[in-house]
């Protein structure tokens, strides 16, 4: 179908329904717009054109909850109708209705809502950027510190150690590039429920193996699982091979977000 037409059938759609935004998985072009378009960079759909009707739906609904955690983690975007647009279809989301797909009130009996919201926003981050050239992975442990590190020990100097406390806070966006940079190290972050990073390239003492998670996780994945089920604490991890990223408490992963639909801005 020509992508002009089907972004015009989505405006007139988008505007009928009063939807707050339209996120696009179409090739951009101009297109005159009061409701945010919102476009899906380096996603190949190429393979829709040889699928069933029904198969193009479940693929596109996929992608389309997935563009809509980006939108709840970069536009805080709570509710209202969605217009996603594809090559052969156009979907109306919900998110009110769906957003059990990312609900951060599940964790904030452990960590409050914006210190998770800011951990989930940076661990996409890293997901997409990697770190000069290559993907990386890490975990942030995030709870009361001090249980922590009883279950872990120092691999290196911590370089958070004597750090004043508005450099280690993680929701200011402008230390997270320190936050990256320290990502490469083994080890994972631990941070308080204030949201102030109190360690980096700090060691979990655990084995994960009596953790039940699906197969291809790795021992950071396994670790993260096992503290969070030895203490109240909300286990945060990036995937370096395929750039998930996942939220464990209790044992369990609770949420899983790609990395590869990724919206502008």
């Amino acid at each position: 179908m020509n992508e002009d037409l089907i972004l015009r059938a989505a405006l007139q759609v988008a505007s009928t329904v009063g939807a707050r935004a339209i996120v696009s998985f179409i090739e951009p072009c101009p297109a005159e717009s009061d409701i945010p378009i919102i476009w899906v960079q380096e996603l190949q759909l190429d393979v829709l054109k040889d699928l069933t009707m029904h198969d193009i739906l479940e693929v596109s609904e996929r992608h389309m909850v997935d563009a809509t955690v980006q939108l709840y983690l970069k536009r805080r975007l709570e509710s209202g109708i969605v217009v996603g647009v594809f090559p052969y279809a156009i979907i109306l989301y919900d998110v009110g209705e769906g957003k059990n797909f990312i609900n951060l009130k599940d964790f904030s009996d452990i960590v409050p809502r914006e210190v998770l919201h800011a951990v989930l926003t940076l661990a996409l981050e890293i997901a997409v950027e990697g770190r000069e050239g290559r993907s990386i992975g890490t975990a942030f442990i995030i709870g009361d510190p001090e249980e922590i590190f009883k279950h872990s020990h120092q691999a290196i100097l911590n370089p958070y150690q004597g750090q004043p406390a508005d450099v280690r806070d993680i929701k200011n966006r402008e230390n997270w590039e320190s936050v990256k940079e320290f990502a490469q190290l083994d080890g994972v972050f631990v941070i308080d429920t204030t949201g102030e990073i109190r360690a980096a390239g700090r060691y979990l003492d655990v084995t994960g193996r009596t953790v039940m998670l699906p197969g291809g996780l790795g021992g950071r994945h396994r670790a993260t699982a096992f503290i969070t089920s030895e203490i109240p604490a909300v286990g945060v991890t990036i995937s370096e091979s395929g750039g998930m990223v996942r939220v464990f408490r209790d044992g369990a992963c609770k949420i899983a977000i790609r990395s590869d639909v990724r919206i502008k801005g």
